[in-house]
């Protein structure tokens, strides 16, 4: 299986998140009918290869944000980071698994 990130064509949701397919067409059919872009067409996605994250594929179609491992893998190799959007705990207080690697993290510390 091949990783993919997928993110709405416009950036209109504001976020991205990483799925496992044979083929790129899979891959945005998939992240269509996930609950993360609920209301988004097929042709409204966008897919692109990410071959740092082919080795974290376990079986599952989607890399799971709150499991610390894959957290920390989508940071350091895909540049990942929390949404500004969404108030998330473990920036502010330094306890998210991936603040070595985060950007965002980085901004807030200054």
């Amino acid at each position: 299986m091949k990783a993919y990130t997928a993110s709405d064509r416009n950036g209109d949701s504001g976020y991205s998140i990483v799925v496992f397919a044979e083929t790129a067409g899979q891959a945005k059919a998939y992240a269509s009918n996930s609950e993360n872009f609920d209301g988004f067409e097929f042709t409204e996605m966008r897919v692109n290869r990410c071959k740092a994250l082919d080795s974290y594929y376990r079986g599952n179609s989607e890399m799971d944000w709150l499991n610390d491992e894959d957290r920390v893998a989508m940071v350091k190799l895909a540049n990942f980071e929390c949404s500004s959007e969404v108030w998330h705990p473990e920036c502010e207080t330094g306890d998210c698994p991936a603040q070595e690697w985060c950007g965002r993290y980085e901004r807030t510390r200054r």
